[in-house]
């Protein structure tokens, strides 16, 4: 399965010098290169899920090759580390992530010395990738093929938002939660991956009467509304700052997101919630104050609605 030879390749990786194998999820750099582990979790469809925290003492160069066709998301959370992959040189800054495509590579990794050095990323089989792009792109059809072409290395570059960092932040705590949950992991990693293949494919069809430019304005538009769940703007003052008027803003964020822009952020307030209740401990109060609600009451039967568990109750669950 396409899926194991990319569990192969990572493990592969993680266990050359200088990592060495801790144990089912963790990998040490080696004290004579540094400091920093590696955690990795395979979930049930393959996707190979890893966070690491790194230090290297001084320059240590790496080798590794693979013929295996690799699909990575890739995202910069501190440090820079560059790789030269069959003569291409390729960084990410800090803030950034990666869509990044390979088939029978060579790669020199440079990590910085004397600096931390952070990283997560999503290893998504190619069978994965294909199926997911057939499902989303029907009226437009990717492949892993068409996406590299003759190329032995693509990368897609993109900005990280407060949304994907949110769900980043959350995958981190599972990977050092010894009670994780597989379901939960996998469940973010798809929502990831389904994010960034509908904006960087531009997958989403653009409803009747809207443009290519206006349907980049909703996609701001939700951002927007992300980052300032706790105290979003107006309708009017969000129009404004996206450049469209309020009808069409909130006919095209329904066609094109499923809900309301309010909706919207109820959604993303209760997921956030949920969060800080399950991965960082807070007690109600503080998870319903920390996303914007000040009645914690309608906080608490809106969590039900959706969940259908009281949020009082979720420590008990896990």
């Amino acid at each position: 399965m396409a899926s194991d030879a990319l569990a192969e390749v990572y493990q592969h990786y993680l266990t050359k010098d200088p990592y060495s194998q801790l144990d089912e999820h963790t990998y040490l750099l080696s004290t004579k290169a540094g400091c920093g582990n590696i955690k990795r979790v395979t979930t049930y469809s393959g996707i190979e899920i890893l966070y690491s925290q790194v230090e290297y003492h001084q320059p240590y160069p790496t080798y590794f090759a693979s013929d295996t066709p690799i699909v990575e998301l890739q995202f910069a959370l501190s440090g820079q580390r560059h790789v030269d992959i069959s003569g291409q040189d390729y960084s990410l800054a800090i803030g950034q992530g990666a869509l990044i495509f390979m088939h029978d590579f060579e790669a020199w990794f440079h990590p910085p010395a004397r600096e931390p050095y952070t990283s997560f990323s999503l290893g998504i089989p190619v069978s994965l990738f294909n199926y997911a792009a057939a499902q989303l792109g029907s009226f437009k059809p990717i492949q892993f093929d068409q996406v590299l072409g003759p190329k032995v290395f693509k990368p897609i570059v993109f900005e990280l938002d407060n949304r994907i960092r949110t769900m980043i932040d959350s995958l981190i705590v599972e990977l050092n939660n010894q009670h994780r949950s597989s379901l939960i992991m996998e469940a973010n990693a798809l929502e990831i991956l389904n994010r960034f293949m509908i904006q960087l494919f531009e997958l989403t069809p653009i409803p009747a009467g809207f443009s290519r430019d206006d349907l980049r304005k909703l996609h701001m538009a939700r951002e927007i509304m992300e980052a300032c769940m706790v105290d979003p703007p107006s309708l009017l003052a969000l129009s404004r700052q996206v450049g469209l008027n309020d009808f069409k803003l909130k006919k095209g964020f329904k066609a094109v997101f499923g809900s309301t822009v309010f909706e919207y952020v109820r959604q993303i307030r209760l997921d956030s919630a949920m969060k800080l209740l399950h991965n960082q401990g807070n007690n109600v109060t503080e998870a319903a104050m920390s996303v914007g609600y000040s009645n914690i009451s309608a906080f608490s039967q809106q969590f039900y609605r959706k969940f259908g568990v009281k949020p009082s109750e979720i420590k008990k669950i896990y």
